[in-house]
């Protein structure tokens, strides 16, 4: 009888262990016994649990073609399959005579004429096989659930992470790339840039080419702030975060402003369209031409209430005044950047003695984490009470490592940022009163105000942080508490800072 020899392993570690040149020297031992003559021999490295088994396919095309029963010599039936999907199409083979399944190990044969005991075997052999494939992916699906419940991630670390070995365990820790994703959460969250812009940007700047999808997976990954996401939901992880929640939420809100659908405006451009609200109602202020003038009005949408009308002119004014607010004297400027330059070696002094103290407690909580194990390995307390209290230790070191990475911030940017803004107000009246683009005066308006609403009539507004601040503080011949105001939201002004650094740059 003619044979086809299959011996098959599932990995390439399988295959250096030898099995297939074992299964292969049975297998031609078995049909030198049986007097077979071999056609061919099919070493495979592939899963049978694939529904695409390409070897496989070009073994049952050659039983298909052959004009003579072919013996088809395995192992095991395991080695042939695990799972019932091949059974229809085996079987068929064997009902027309094409083929004979010979598997040494369970010493059965299958053929034409087999009888149902033999085929009981054949389909309990391949049952076992199956229950054995299952049975390692519920270990491997086990084994992944305990891992997320640790707070451990699974694969392949994102950008600006990497994968590293500490204390024989798999870990992963920032890499040389996190400072660039937090440049790059910054400038996309000033709003002044798009995802297009920002390519050129990065590979300019930092020699780094991406994508388009591979910047958008960065923009969009909450593990930089701690979460993994898997399958669509998100787990809290145990690693080092590079940037704060603020941030973050900063990078989701602008990018979905530019998810929504664009709305075009019909005619010619206006200076303040879309930027004010009615006060009374909510709507939209609308411009609208007539007699040569320019004139804002609430549209009125959700029913009539005498909205006012304003002049494009009379809105400037009031607008001039605010700004003007925030604008610091000569004295006033000069007693700011001596402040900030005291501040800044003040805060240099502080964060010695902070990162003195974090790094005393965090080498604390790892000597009590090796005490804790060796007491575990023991045996003086139970598997449970060790992991609670290992979860517990973990969450302080992950705490005190993000209040470290937070002083190594906030010490190292924050001056840059107090400066990046004073640059901005200390002509902000002649900047604002001479800026002839419409888009340039849109930017700057966007920069200082939060809002910006009609309340009968009359205007009124809401600063950015920490604009308000200097506006309270404008009739004083200092501006009191400046470190503070520059300390006390760190990645709100590291936003702002970014925005106005690129304002000053398109000017």
């Amino acid at each position: 009888m003619k044979a086809i020899i299959l011996a098959r392993v599932s990995s390439k570690d399988q295959e250096e262990n030898n099995s297939i040149p074992a299964q292969t020297r049975r297998a031609k031992e078995y049909t030198a016994r049986q007097n077979m003559d071999v056609l061919d021999i099919y070493p495979l490295t592939e899963s049978s649990s694939k529904a695409n088994r390409i070897k496989f396919s070009e073994i049952i095309s050659q039983i298909k073609s052959a004009k003579e029963t072919i013996a088809l010599v395995v192992d095991t039936v395991d080695r042939l399959q695990r799972g019932f999907r091949e059974s229809v199409l085996l079987d068929e083979l064997r009902k027309s005579g094409k083929l004979e399944l010979h598997f040494m190990r369970e010493n059965l044969i299958i053929h034409q004429t087999s009888n149902s005991a033999d085929i009981l075997r054949w389909d309990m052999g391949v049952m076992f096989a199956k229950s054995y494939v299952t049975q390692l992916s519920d270990n491997v699906r086990r084994g992944q659930e305990e891992k997320l419940r640790n707070g451990e991630w699974l694969g392949k670390a994102p950008f600006g992470y990497k994968n590293i070995t500490k204390d024989k365990k798999a870990w992963i820790q920032p890499d040389e790339n996190a400072p660039i994703v937090v440049a790059l959460y910054t400038r996309y969250a000033s709003g002044a840039t798009s995802m297009q812009k920002l390519r050129p940007w990065l590979l300019e700047t930092y020699g780094v080419k991406m994508s388009q999808g591979q910047l958008y997976k960065v923009l969009k990954n909450p593990f930089y702030i701690g979460r993994m996401r898997l399958k669509g939901k998100l787990y809290p992880h145990v690693y080092k975060t590079i940037m704060s929640e603020e941030l973050y939420d900063a990078v989701r809100k602008v990018a979905s402003r530019y998810n929504k659908p664009a709305f075009k405006y019909a005619g010619l451009p206006y200076l303040y369209r879309g930027l004010f609200v009615c006060k009374d109602c909510g709507c939209r202020i609308t411009p609208e031409q007539a007699k040569g003038y320019i004139y804002y009005h609430c549209t009125q949408h959700k029913g009539k209430h005498g909205a006012s009308w304003f002049r494009e002119e009379e809105i400037t004014r009031q607008l001039q005044e605010a700004v003007t607010a925030i604008h610091p004297t000569r004295e006033q400027y000069d007693a700011v950047m001596n402040a900030l330059g005291l501040a800044e070696k003040d805060q240099a002094a502080t964060k010695a003695t902070l990162t003195t103290r974090f790094n005393t407690e965090l080498a604390k909580i790892n000597a009590r984490t090796g005490r804790l194990f060796d007491v575990y390995m023991d045996g003086d307390i139970e598997k449970d009470e060790y992991k609670a209290k290992r979860n517990e230790y973990d969450h302080q070191k992950s705490r005190l490592e993000k209040r470290l990475l937070s002083l190594d911030e906030a010490s190292s940017d924050w001056y840059k940022n107090a400066i990046a803004i004073m640059r901005l107000v200390r002509n902000l009246p002649q900047r604002f009163a001479e800026s002839s683009e419409i888009e340039e005066k849109r930017r700057l308006l966007k920069i200082l105000f939060r809002n910006l609403w009609i309340d009968g009539d009359k205007l009124g507004w809401e600063y950015q942080k920490p604009f308000d601040s200097m506006a309270s503080h404008a009739n004083h011949s200092l501006w009191r508490g400046v470190e503070a105001v520059f300390t006390e939201s760190y990645d709100e002004f590291s936003v702002l800072a970014s925005s106005i650094e690129l304002f000053l740059e398109s000017e």
